[in-house]
């Protein structure tokens, strides 16, 4: 019913859905959605997926987010530690 207006409003605009790029998330804080839903007319249901570099999952919480940008960060970091420990690289260089 919801994508069926979301259509209706759209083509109103002379917008169009690209099914094919669309997916469908069902956020359930309280975990009570004990069914498994695959699809919602002729999208695909998530269970996550990044949006504009964040992280967006089912549970409504941000504790994935924030786990995965430290892990970003712990990866960044890594990689630049050739650079803080050569010598011949100047503090203000760094």
């Amino acid at each position: 019913a919801l994508l069926n207006v979301l259509e209706q409003h759209s083509a109103a605009y002379g917008l169009g859905i690209n099914y094919n790029k669309t997916k469908v998330i069902i956020v359930d804080r309280e975990h009570d959605n004990h069914r498994e839903i695959k699809s919602i007319g002729r999208c695909e249901v998530v269970q996550s997926f990044v949006y504009l570099g964040s992280l967006i999952d089912n549970s409504g919480s941000c504790e994935n987010e924030i786990r995965r940008r430290i892990q970003q960060a712990r990866v960044a970091m890594t990689k630049l530690t050739k650079i803080w420990r050569d010598h011949n690289i100047t503090r203000a260089t760094k």
